[in-house]
């Protein structure tokens, strides 16, 4: 047997082509299941403000497609090939709007080329350990984000006073532009502080101050 011949051979051992109806309604049903479960967890783990349900059900039917496709390439060498030569021209131009819902569709890929190879038991696992490590992450503290705050009042000692007053109550104050008029002096400070309150307090008991304002954005937050 030459070289080539052998080559031949293991080729064309690595394909199944007695594929029945049974294994395939078993891969196509726990990919289904493992699917619907990547679909509960990514609606509880992403924020409401980046959630889209299309995209969810997008991550079920990602599984189940990706097990059948990895199905038909185990059975047919002609159509692994054309597998191959049919995606490779495929281009996806729908943007990711974050990344973890890129993580998620390559979750949802993996399940199904997980359960298309009959690994059952690694699919499963793999959800259980990647839900534990988004379960871990998710209750870990979140730095605490810079914030704007703007105040106008009568002076430019009072500005001077107030930086002073509420420097002590920050871990991190910064100016980031000085507004200087005939009638009033404007800041704008980048800070970072853990109460907020103790700020509004100390600003709103300087005499000379106008208004002020705080600016936050907390990406966190769910409805």
């Amino acid at each position: 047997m030459s070289f080539k011949d052998m080559i031949k051979t293991s080729v064309m051992n690595n394909f199944i082509s007695d594929i029945t109806i049974g294994r395939i309604a078993i891969v196509l049903a726990v990919s289904l299941v493992l699917g619907l479960y990547v679909f509960i967890v990514y609606r509880m783990a992403v924020n409401n403000e980046f959630y889209s349900k299309d995209f969810n059900r997008t991550l079920v039917l990602m599984a189940v497609v990706t097990a059948a496709i990895v199905l038909a390439v185990q059975s047919n060498l002609v159509i692994s090939l054309g597998m191959v030569g049919a995606l490779s021209i495929v281009r996806y131009r729908t943007a990711i709007k974050s990344s973890l819902d890129l993580f998620f569709l390559f979750w949802a890929i993996s399940i199904g080329i997980i359960c298309g190879a009959g690994l059952y038991v690694l699919a499963v696992a793999l959800c259980l350990i990647v839900t534990l490590g988004l379960f871990i992450t998710g209750k870990m503290a979140s730095p605490v984000a810079l914030g704007l705050l703007v105040i106008n009042c009568d002076k430019a000692e009072v500005a001077d006073q107030i930086t002073e007053t509420i420097k002590p109550l920050t871990r991190f104050l910064r100016m980031k532009n000085r507004t200087v008029s005939k009638d009033s002096v404007e800041l704008i400070l980048e800070y970072k502080a853990d109460d907020d309150k103790a700020l509004e307090n100390a600003i709103g008991g300087i005499d000379g101050v106008n208004r002020f304002a705080f600016m936050n954005f907390d990406r966190e937050t769910r409805i």
